[in-house]
C-alpha cells in the first residue's frame, strides 16, 4: 500500500522539486543575500521606517504614523496583530521559509499545480502550466516593481479556484475548509484588487458550473455548493475582519472612497460616487485594443520600460549615441527605458501569456468539452474589455459606475491576470484531452487544423500591423525635444545658437528618432518571428503525434519544453540578474544627507519637514524614512488631506504650511545642488489657542476661508462641529499648551488658562478611532481648518490625551482569531478524513 501511495505521490514530488529548481535557476541571485531593486519597496520601507523604530523600542508596532501626509493610520503600511492564531503560518509552510523572490514564484507552481491536479490534468502537463503561469511576464514585472502584496495574492488565485471545484466535485468538507484557506490567505495579504478579480473568476466558474448541473439536473448538489461557498467566503472574510475592517474604515476617508466634500463642477461624466474619479482611475493602466496581442508576440510595442529587450549590437538609436560619444551600455539602457510607445503614459512591461499557451488555448477552445471552457471564456473576454479601461470608454465608464466596488480600484490592465489563469487552464485542458483523452481521431484533426488555421490567421494579422505601424509613441514628442533641446545646448555653449547650429540639432534629433522608430519596429519583427517559431514547434510536435510519426511521450515533452522556454525566456528580460543589488545599495537612498542630520539634531523632534529635493513630495517617501514629513508615498491618501494639498500646499500657502508645523524646509542650494535645511520661523508647533472662531456652512467655504486664514490667531470651523466648540471664549495671552509626548497612538499635552480657550492641534482628524481625553474624562473634539483637530479647553491645568483605540482592530482582532480557529479546526478535520479513506487506494490522478 505504501509503495502504491508512493508511485502515484512520486509526480507531485516531482513537481514540486522542479517548482524549486526553476525558481532558485530564475531568481539565483537571491540565494547570495542578495535583492531585487524594487522601487515601490523602496517607497514602502521609507514609509514603514518609523513603524519598525517604534517597535523597537515599544515592543510593538503603531496603529498611527506620524511620518507620512502629516499622520495617517499605520495599520495600512505595516501592521501585526495581538492574534498569534493567524493563518499565516500556512503561508510559511508553502513557501519553505525561501527567501525573496524565490518564495514568490515557487508559490505561485505550487498553487497553479495545485489547481490543475484538482482538475485532473496529467501531472506533466500540469508542471507545464504551473511554470506558465507563475512567470508570465506580469509576475516578473510586478516583481521587479516591488508589488510583493500583488504578486502574492495572484500566486493564491488558482488554490481559490482549485477548492472550489473540490466543492463542485462533493468533496464537500474538503472543499469547504481548503476554499476558506486559501481565500483567508490571499485576503490576509490585503490586495483587495487581485482578490476582487479571483472572486468574478470564481463567479463565471461557479455560473458555469450551475448550467452544467442544471443539463443534469442537480440542482440540490448546486444548492449545496453554492451555500458551502458563500459560507468559506463568509469564513474568509472574518479571517480577515482584523484587517478588513479598518481598511473599510479607511477606504471611506480616503480618494477612492470619493471622501472630499467639495463641490467640483468640471466634467461631472469623470465622477463616480463612493469611488476615484474616472480619469484617475483609467490614467495608468488602460491596456491599448491592439496591444492586447501582445498575449502573443511580447513586443509589438517595444516591451516596457523595465525590460532589457534590446542587446548589444541591436540598436541602431544607441548605434547613433555612441557617435555621439555616449557608451553603448548607456545608450541601450536608454533606449530599452524609451522603446514603449503605446498609448499608456508608462508601462513596465508587456502582459506575455506565451505563444505556445495562446495556440493551446485557441486549440482548446475549438474541442475541449469541460463544462467550465466557456465560463472561463467568458470571463477572459469579459477581462479583456476591462483591461482596455478609456480605451473602451463607453461600456468601462458605465461598469466603474454600477459594478459592484470597482469604481474603488485603478490600473484596469489588472485585470489581465485573469486570462493569464484561464488560458493556462484552458491550453491545460487541451493538451491532456490531446494526449490522454478519448479521441475521435478524425475529429481531433479537424480541430487541430482549425486552431492552427486561426492562429495562422492571427500571425497574418500581426504582419500586417507590422508593416502598417508607423512606431510613433504619445511621449515622442517630448523625447524629440530632450533631444534637439541637448545638442543645441551642446553646440551653443550657452551662447546665442546659429541657424546653422539648429539645423544640426534638428538633423541629429531626427536621426535619433528615426533610429528609435527602427529599434522599435525590429522589436516586433523579432517577437513576431520567435513566437511564430515556437508555436509552429510545438503545433509540429502534435502534428507529428496525430500523424504516428512520433511517440507521444516524446511529442509531449517537445511541447511542454517549448511552452516553458517560451515563457522563461521573456520574463527574463524583465527579472534579470541585473535587478538584484547588495542590500547596501539598495538601502543607499536612504543615507541621511547633511541637511537630514541637521534637522535631526533638532532637540525637539515633534515637528514635520517638507523636503523639496525628491521630485514630487507627495509622490516619495525618503523624508518619512527620518522625519514626521509633510509628503509622503500613497496610493490612497485620506481626501481632506489630498484637498489641503492641492487647494493649499501646491499654491504655497504658508499659514497651511504653519499650522501642519512644518519648521523645516528641505531645499536644493543654488550653487552646490545639494540639500539644505531652512528653518520655518512661522510653524505653528503642536498646539496652540486661537483668539477666534469662524464657522462655515460647506466645504467649499471651509476652504476659501482657510485661503486667507491666518491660522496662528483663528481658526476656521465646519458648522456641523459647532456645538462642540462651545460659547466664545476671551482668549487669554497668558495660556499655554504644551506636547508634553507623542507616542504615535498616545498624544499627551498640558494646557495652562485662566480661562476657558479653544485648541487647535497640529495633528490630523481622522473620526475612526482617535478619542480625546481631559484629565482622564473622554470629552468631544471636532475638526478645525479642514483637517487639523479642535477642542475647548476650560481653564486651570490639564492633562490632555488623544489615544488612537481604533474598535475595528481591537474588536476585529478577537473575531478574526475565533475564525482562524474554526479554519484550523476544518483542515484538521479533512485531514483526519482524507487519512481515514486511504485517498493512495483511489487517488484524484
Amino acid at each position: 500500500m505504501n509503495a502504491v501511495f508512493v508511485k502515484k505521490a512520486m509526480p507531485h514530488l516531482i513537481a514540486v522539486v522542479i517548482f524549486l529548481v526553476v525558481a532558485i535557476v530564475y531568481c539565483q541571485p537571491a540565494l547570495q543575500g542578495k535583492v531585487v531593486n524594487q522601487q515601490d519597496t523602496q517607497g514602502w520601507q521609507g514609509m514603514a521606517q518609523q513603524s519598525f523604530e517604534y517597535k523597537e523600542k515599544y515592543g510593538r508596532l503603531p496603529y498611527w504614523t506620524n511620518s507620512m501626509f502629516s499622520g495617517m493610520p499605520a495599520y495600512q503600511i505595516a501592521m501585526e496583530y495581538p492574534n498569534k492564531l493567524s493563518i499565516n503560518y500556512f503561508h510559511l509552510l508553502f513557501t519553505l521559509g525561501l527567501p525573496t523572490p524565490v518564495n514568490f514564484f515557487f508559490l505561485a507552481c505550487l498553487m497553479a499545480y495545485f489547481l490543475l491536479v484538482v482538475l485532473k490534468i496529467n501531472p506533466w502537463i500540469g508542471i507545464m502550466g504551473a511554470l506558465a503561469y507563475a512567470y508570465s511576464t506580469y509576475d516578473p514585472i510586478i516583481v521587479v516593481v516591488g508589488h510583493n502584496t500583488k504578486m502574492i495574492c495572484i500566486a493564491y488565485a488558482p488554490a481559490v479556484i482549485a477548492s472550489l471545484f473540490f466543492i463542485f466535485q462533493k468533496k464537500y468538507l474538503v472543499g469547504t475548509a481548503l476554499t476558506s484557506l486559501f481565500a483567508a490567505l490571499m485576503l490576509s495579504y490585503n490586495h483587495i484588487q487581485i482578490a476582487y478579480y479571483t472572486l468574478l473568476t470564481a463567479l463565471a466558474v461557479a455560473i458555469a458550473f450551475a448550467i452544467h448541473s442544471y443539463r443534469h439536473k442537480d440542482w440540490k448538489h448546486v444548492l449545496i455548493s453554492g451555500a458551502l461557498a458563500l459560507l468559506a467566503g463568509g469564513i474568509a472574510l472574518g479571517v480577515n475582519t482584523v484587517a478588513l475592517w479598518p481598511t473599510n474604515e479607511y477606504a471611506r476617508e480616503t480618494m477612492r472612497g470619493g471622501r472630499s466634500e467639495l463641490t467640483d463642477t468640471t466634467n461631472q461624466e469623470n465622477k463616480s460616487k463612493g469611488g476615484l474619479n474616472k480619469d484617475y482611475a483609467f490614467f495608468y493602466g488602460s491596456y491599448g485594443i491592439n496591444e492586447s496581442f501582445t498575449m502573443l508576440v511580447p513586443g509589438i510595442y517595444g516591451g516596457g520600460s523595465m525590460g532589457n529587450q534590446i542587446k548589444p549590437g541591436g540598436s541602431t538609436f544607441a548605434e547613433k549615441l555612441s557617435e555621439e560619444g555616449m557608451p553603448e551600455e548607456s545608450g541601450l539602457q536608454y533606449a530599452n527605458q524609451i522603446a514603449y510607445w503605446g498609448n499608456q503614459p508608462g508601462h513596465a512591461g508587456p502582459v506575455y501569456f506565451g505563444a505556445v499557451v495562446c495556440f493551446l488555448f485557441i486549440l482548446g477552445m475549438a474541442f475541449v468539452k469541460h463544462w467550465v471552457k466557456w465560463g472561463i471564456f467568458g470571463i477572459c473576454a469579459f477581462s479583456l474589455l476591462l483591461a482596455w479601461g478609456k480605451n473602451a470608454q463607453g461600456i468601462n465608464y458605465f461598469l466603474f459606475d454600477y459594478l459592484p466596488l470597482y469604481n474603488k480600484f485603478r490600473a484596469p490592465a489588472m485585470a489581465l491576470v485573469i486570462p493569464q489563469l484561464g488560458f493556462m487552464i484552458i491550453a491545460c485542458l487541451a493538451l491532456h484531452q490531446v494526449f490522454f483523452g478519448q479521441n475521435n481521431t478524425a475529429e481531433l484533426g479537424k480541430n487541430f487544423r482549425l486552431a492552427s488555421f486561426i492562429t495562422l490567421g492571427l500571425f497574418a494579422l500581426l504582419a500586417v500591423m507590422y508593416l502598417s505601424f508607423d512606431y510613433t509613441g504619445n511621449n515622442d514628442v517630448a523625447i524629440r525635444k530632450n533631444f534637439y533641446s541637448g545638442k543645441l545646448q551642446n553646440l551653443s555653449k550657452g551662447q546665442q545658437p546659429s541657424p546653422q547650429m539648429e539645423q544640426q540639432a534638428e538633423d541629429f534629433a531626427r536621426s535619433l528618432m528615426n533610429g528609435l522608430r527602427d529599434d522599435r519596429q525590429r522589436l516586433f519583427g523579432k517577437d513576431l518571428i520567435r513566437s511564430l517559431i515556437y508555436v509552429l514547434l510545438a503545433s509540429g510536435a502534435i502534428w507529428l503525434y496525430l500523424k504516428n510519426k512520433v511517440k507521444p511521450v516524446y511529442a509531449l515533452i517537445a511541447v511542454i519544453l517549448f511552452c516553458t522556454l517560451d515563457v522563461l525566456g521573456v520574463g527574463k528580460r524583465y527579472l534579470s540578474n541585473e535587478s538584484f543589488v547588495e542590500p547596501t545599495d539598495f538601502e543607499s537612498v536612504f543615507i541621511p544627507t547633511s541637511a537630514d542630520l541637521q534637522i535631526k539634531a533638532d532637540p525637539a523632534k515633534h515637528y514635520r519637514v517638507f523636503d523639496q529635493t525628491a521630485g514630487d513630495p507627495f509622490s516619495d517617501s525618503r523624508a518619512s524614512y527620518h522625519h514626521n514629513s509633510i509628503g509622503g508615498y500613497s496610493p490612497v491618501k485620506l481626501a481632506l488631506y489630498q484637498d489641503i494639498i492641492q487647494r493649499q500646499l501646491l499654491t504655497g500657502n504658508m499659514n497651511v504650511y504653519n499650522m501642519l508645523n512644518a519648521k523645516y524646509f528641505i531645499t536644493a542650494d543654488a550653487t552646490s545642488g545639494q540639500p539644505q535645511a531652512q528653518q520655518n520661523p512661522g510653524a505653528l508647533g503642536n498646539a496652540w489657542f486661537v483668539k477666534g472662531l469662524s464657522f462655515a456652512k460647506t466645504a467649499d467655504e471651509e476652504m476659501n476661508l482657510l485661503s486667507t486664514l491666518n491660522t496662528k490667531d483663528s481658526a476656521v470651523v465646519d458648522i456641523r462641529f459647532q456645538q462642540i466648540t462651545g460659547p466664545p471664549n476671551t482668549f487669554d495671552s497668558s495660556a499655554s499648551i504644551t506636547l508634553i509626548e507623542n507616542l504615535n497612538d498616545r498624544i499627551t499635552y498640558q494646557s495652562i488658562a485662566n480661562s476657558d480657550q479653544f485648541a487647535v492641534f497640529s495633528e490630523v482628524y481622522y473620526p475612526h478611532g482617535w478619542n480625546a481625553y481631559i484629565d482622564g474624562k473622554q470629552a468631544a473634539y471636532g475638526r478645525v481648518n479642514y483637517v487639523l483637530r479642535g477642542m475647548p479647553v476650560p481653564s486651570g491645568k490639564h492633562t490632555i490625551e488623544f489615544r488612537f483605540e481604533p474598535r475595528s482592530v481591537i474588536i476585529g482582532d478577537k473575531i478574526s482569531m475565533w475564525f482562524s480557529i474554526l479554519v484550523y479546526v476544518m483542515v484538521i478535520a479533512s485531514l483526519v478524513l482524507a487519512v481515514r479513506k486511504k485517498p493512495w487506494v483511489n487517488p484524484v490522478v
